[in-house]
C-alpha cells in the first residue's frame, strides 16, 4: 500500500509537567489530563485549574469537546497555551 504524499501527519508534541500531561496536535487540537477544576471557558479563552498552577489556552472558536473528571479535550484555533504560577 502506497501513502499519499500530499497527505501529511499532524505533528503531535506531548508536554509532561508533573501531574499533568498535554498532547498537542498542531493548533487545533489538547489533550489536557491533569485537570482539577475548569476555571474560565469562552469561544477565545480556557483557563484550567491543575492544583499548582493555572493552564490558560487563548484562540478562536475554543471549545471543549469532551471532559472526564480529570481529563479534558480543547478544540479550535489555539494561539497560545500560557502557564501561571
Amino acid at each position: 500500500m502506497k501513502s499519499n504524499p500530499k497527505k501529511k501527519d499532524k505533528p503531535v508534541i506531548a508536554a509532561n509537567l508533573g501531574s499533568v500531561h498535554m498532547d498537542i496536535s498542531g493548533n487545533r487540537e489538547v489533550i489536557f489530563e491533569g485537570c482539577k477544576a475548569v476555571v474560565e471557558y469562552s469561544d477565545t479563552s480556557i483557563k484550567l485549574n491543575t492544583g499548582k498552577y493555572l493552564v490558560c489556552f487563548a484562540g478562536r472558536n475554543l471549545c471543549i469537546k469532551c471532559m472526564t473528571d480529570c481529563d479534558l479535550v480543547v478544540n479550535g484555533f489555539i494561539t497560545e497555551i500560557k502557564y501561571i504560577m
